[in-house]
């Protein structure tokens, strides 16, 4: 029992270093960052995968794009780099279900009732359905919007 204990307790020590070095973030998901000083400039190695943006002077606003791993630098006014962090993008998958149609892949985020939430690598016919109804359902409200 304490040999089990010991070797739990090792692993943890020796994976957490490694999980604490990256920023994990979900896909169409934000995170609020404070950073040590007023902040010029913001990169972001790969912008497909996550942005940034600056709210004020100290707070950074990182959102999850797409699946994979890039990086986000902040510069202050003379150059320094006052935030450097690695950042993995993953895809939640609490609540959601992929239904497998021979090749074609779709989608399902679920709660009580189960909607479709297209993902890269879904079927692009599906897809393109889906993005245009939520089209048309945005027109609708911005044309509802337009006549108040």
């Amino acid at each position: 029992m304490r040999c089990l204990t010991a070797l739990i307790a090792l692993t943890l020590v020796v994976a957490s270093p490694a999980m604490a070095s990256d920023l994990v973030l979900a896909t169409e998901h934000a995170k609020v960052v404070r950073l040590p000083a007023d902040a010029s400039a913001v990169v972001v190695g790969n912008p497909s995968i996550a942005d940034a943006m600056v709210h004020d002077g100290r707070t950074l606003v990182l959102t999850g794009r797409l699946q994979g791993r890039t990086n986000v630098i902040a510069l202050d006014r003379v150059g320094r780099v006052i935030y450097n962090q690695e950042i993995v993008v993953t895809n939640p998958l609490d609540g959601q279900v992929a239904l497998f149609r021979g090749p074609n892949r779709q989608t399902l985020s679920c709660a009580d009732t189960c909607d479709e939430v297209p993902r890269t690598g879904d079927d692009p016919a599906r897809e393109n359905t889906l993005s245009e109804q939520q089209t048309n359902r945005l027109a609708v409200a911005d044309a509802a919007l337009g006549d108040d």
